[in-house]
């Protein structure tokens, strides 16, 4: 018995496909300080959810466990379990391209709903729907647990983790477990039979060809027969759109990113609100809910069309330091740094640091003159971000729609964003991206609890039975509440 385990553990240990690149001590110590480095000089709020003294025991402790064994990812690894305790939406770290994910990746697509994994596609055999109990012996609930810090959220925001990591298992798990050649799996299907199945590990163009069959995108909601096109409208899309519910006098507007030029963002809006008063629509659905952000007068473009007053976003903009720390690692910037941060804030001296207490958006942040008048409702969730979680906020704060959904990834008080620097660490090629500025809101309601992403008005996510019909929660609620 003892001879036919000892063959399973090195049958287990063959399947798993060392690709990891060994560092020495010196070239992981030479990274690891180059990170520390960034933060410590850059980072506008590295102390707002974590002590400074226990902060400095992770970075000693970490260069502590530094030796010769240390691999690439195990330095990527030690990274993001600091980074996470920083909890900055904006502070990214990407490992290097040394585990084969490629050709070896998680064949299932995964939703998660109450802290539970669900299948969400009827791949292999398995019902849309079923329980993920166990994956090659680990406990689903561990593993959620231990790859919650691969996804950088604001504060203590769980919506946003739980969104990127059900995009990403197959990435995540194999920087926590390593890469695999098979899965076994043990899961629960919707009419209660445990059963396991053993699945090969699949190349990830297939995987993400297969991704865009997730019920959880509701295209059988909307009566759509292709997939695919309906994948390509509704969910990558990054131009607005609009389409209509006429029965009931409703327009829905799509904005999954506020990513794209201003100027053609802005025409875009014009002759999309021009269509809807044309049509004579009386209520407006918002979606926002697969829009992590882009650029924040887009944002502000947006609210003007649905506001009647003048509004504000922000109160203040801080930076720590005027010039970019570890120049010489940084790969790129998106805007200069001596026109933002020098001529932004040099004028503006405080202790430790740079501060701005008016906004310079400010003139634009007024309604549109063919604005829209009829009741409006906004769709958010966790992967609601950056700018799109700063528009709903907007919302929030002067009552004009109703938010629905679940709260955003963004933060409700802070963020950090405006100048982010991309670096690459010279001997693990390692990518770490940080953005500069600090941005505290303006808010009307402090009661919400510190670290929290923005509060729907009401409060609807996705249940068991909506997945495996493939219904699409919040715009069922929307339209029932509608017709009254």
């Amino acid at each position: 018995m003892k001879k036919n385990l000892f063959l399973l553990s090195l049958l287990s240990i063959a399947n798993i496909l060392n690709a990891q690149k060994k560092m020495d001590s010196l070239a992981a110590m030479t990274d690891f300080q180059i990170f520390e480095n960034i933060l410590k000089k850059g980072h506008p709020s590295l102390y707002e959810y974590i002590r400074q003294d226990s902060l400095d025991y992770l970075f000693r402790d970490t260069k502590e466990s530094i030796g010769n064994h240390t691999s690439d990812i195990d330095l990527y690894k030690s990274m993001v379990t600091i980074t996470d305790k920083i909890k900055d939406g904006h502070l990214l770290l990407f490992a290097p391209n040394t585990i084969k994910t490629e050709q070896y990746y998680f064949p299932l697509i995964l939703k998660i709903i109450n802290a539970d994994f669900y299948t969400d596609t009827d791949d292999f055999g398995i019902p849309i729907g079923s329980k993920i109990n166990t994956i090659n012996t680990h406990d689903a609930a561990n593993i959620l647990e231990h790859l919650k810090k691969y996804a950088a959220t604001d504060g203590y925001n769980l919506t946003r983790k739980y969104r990127d990591i059900e995009l990403k298992f197959g990435l995540f798990y194999a920087y926590e477990y390593g890469s695999t050649k098979e899965f076994k799996i043990d899961y629960t299907t919707p009419g209660g039979q445990d059963k396991s199945i053993t699945l090969a590990a699949e190349s990830f163009v297939k995987v993400k060809f297969r991704n865009v069959k997730r019920n959880s995108y509701f295209s059988k909601f909307h009566l759509e027969k292709s997939e695919m096109g309906f994948f390509k409208k509704f969910i990558t899309n990054k131009e607005p759109f609009v389409y209509y519910r006429d029965e009931i006098k409703t327009a829905v507007l799509v904005v999954n990113s506020f990513g794209i030029d201003v100027r053609k963002f802005k025409s875009s809006l014009i002759s999309i609100f021009k269509e809807i008063k044309k049509k004579k629509s009386k209520h407006l659905i918002i979606d926002i809910r697969n829009n992590d952000g882009g650029f924040k007068p887009n944002a502000i473009h947006l609210y003007s069309f649905i506001t009647e007053k003048p509004f504000k976003q922000i109160l203040s903009e801080y930076a720590i330091s005027l010039t970019v720390p570890e120049k010489e690692y940084a790969t790129r910037t998106f805007l200069n740094e001596k026109d933002f941060l020098t001529d932004k804030f040099k004028n503006h001296p405080v202790y430790d640091g740079w501060k701005l207490t008016f906004d310079d958006l400010e003139a634009i942040m007024v309604p549109e003159r063919n604005r829209f008048e009829g009741k409006v409702y906004v769709l958010i969730g966790g992967t609601t971000f950056s700018a799109a979680s700063s528009f709903a906020l907007n919302a929030k704060n002067d009552k004009t729609a109703i938010l629905i959904g679940e709260e955003t990834g963004g933060g409700y008080y802070q963020f950090q964003g405006q100048f982010p620097v991309y670096y690459e660490l010279p001997n693990s090629k390692i990518t770490m991206v940080l953005s500069m500025v600090k941005v505290e809101n303006y808010v009307t309601d402090h009661t919400i609890p510190k670290g929290s992403g923005v509060p729907p008005d009401q409060y609807i996510s996705l249940s068991i039975e909506d997945l495996i019909k493939g219904k699409d929660p919040l715009l069922d609620y929307v339209f029932r509440l509608i017709k009254g």
